[in-house]
C-alpha cells in the first residue's frame, strides 16, 4: 500500500481532545490509517502567538520537527526554547506541554508511534499537571546535560548510502534509538542534482514530507510529482523510486516505524536482478 498527495491546509481543526485544553492550537493529519498506516501517524501543527495546549502525556512516542516560528516545550520539569530545524522527542509516557511565547504563528511536523487510538477506543491520552520547569527554557545548541532528546539540525553526521541504481543520495539521522527514541526514526533527506534512488523496499513503513526542490517518486509502478508541501508513504514491502528534477537539490523529512533492523532494512531490486541470469528455477 501506498500514498502521495499535497499537504491541505484547509484541513487544519482543533483535536477534539484538546479543545478546552488548548488556545490557538490546531492540527491536520498527513498519514494515519485512513491511507493504510499500520505503525504511525504524522501530521502538521500549528499554534497561534501566545498559544497553549495544557500538560499531557501520551501511550505513545512522539517526535516535533520545527519548521517556523518559535515553540516553547516544558517537558518532565524542564523548558526548551525551539526555533526552525531544531526538533525533540516527547518519550512514552512523559508529561509536557507547549506555549508560543513569540509574536507570529509556529508550526511544526507531528510524528507518533504506535499510531494513536481512534476517538471512542481505549484511551491513550491523558491531560495531567505537567510539572513545573525549574530553570529558564534553553535552546537547543545550549552546552547542557539537559539537552538530552532535543536537537537542532544540523548537515555534520551525514551517511551516503551506494549501490546499484543508488547516487546522489544523502541522509541524515536525528532521531533514533542513540538519541531515545524506541518505536521511530526521523531523519533528513537530499537528493543531489541528477542524483537517483533506483527502486528498492523495506520491512518497515516510511513518510516523506518534502521541504524544497522536486523530483519524480515511482511507486508501484506508478509516477507521483514530489513538490514542497507534498507527502508520501510508503507501506511495507512497497516499491518506490526518486528521481531528481530541477536545479534544486530534493529535500524532505523522512520518518520511519518501527525503526530500521540491524541488517537487511533495503532490498536494492537492481542487486537481485543480477540473479537472473544464474537462476536455476
Amino acid at each position: 500500500m501506498h500514498y502521495c498527495g499535497p499537504f491541505d491546509a484547509t484541513k487544519f481543526a482543533v483535536p477534539a481532545s484538546c479543545a478546552k485544553r488548548s488556545t490557538g492550537y490546531e492540527t491536520v493529519s498527513l498519514i494515519d490509517r485512513s491511507v493504510g498506516a499500520v505503525h504511525m501517524a504524522v501530521g502538521i501543527c500549528n499554534l497561534a502567538p501566545d498559544g497553549r495546549v495544557d500538560g499531557r502525556m501520551h501511550a505513545f512516542e512522539k517526535g516535533i520537527y520545527v519548521l517556523k516560528g518559535e515553540l516553547e516545550l516544558s517537558r518532565d520539569g524542564h523548558a526548551f526554547t525551539l526555533s526552525a530545524d531544531d526538533f525533540a522527542l516527547i518519550p512514552y509516557g512523559t508529561p509536557y506541554s507547549l506555549r508560543n511565547p513569540g509574536g507570529t504563528g509556529t508550526q511544526w511536523l507531528e510524528m507518533q508511534a504506535p499510531q494513536p487510538k481512534e476517538s471512542g477506543d481505549w484511551k491513550d491520552t491523558y491531560f495531567v499537571d505537567e510539572p513545573i520547569a525549574q530553570r529558564k527554557p534553553v535552546r537547543p545548541d545550549a552546552t547542557s546535560t539537559l539537552l538530552q532528546m532535543v536537537g537542532r539540525f544540523k548537515t555534520s553526521g551525514s551517511h551516503s548510502p551506494h549501490g546499484m541504481n543508488i547516487h546522489g543520495l544523502t541522509v541524515y539521522r536525528f532521531m533514533d534509538r542513540q538519541f531515545g527514541a524506541q518505536q521511530f526514526l526521523m531523519m533528513r533527506g537530499e537528493l543531489a542534482k541528477g542524483g537517483v534512488c533506483g527502486l528498492h523496499d523495506h520491512p518497515i513503513e516510511e513518510s516523506y514530507f518534502v521541504l524544497e526542490g522536486e523530483a519524480d517518486m515511482e511507486i508501484e509502478g506508478k509516477i507521483y510529482p514530489l513538490r514542497p508541501g507534498v507527502v508520501a508513504w510508503t507501506g511495507v514491502g512497497a516499491s518506490h523510486a526518486f528521481f531528481q528534477r530541477g536545479d534544486v537539490p530534493l529535500r524532505w523529512i523522512e520518518t520511519q516505524s518501527p525503526p530500521f533492523p540491524p541488517q537487511h532494512s533495503l532490498r536494492n531490486y537492481a542487486q537481485w536482478e543480477n540473479l537472473r541470469g544464474v537462476d536455476k528455477s
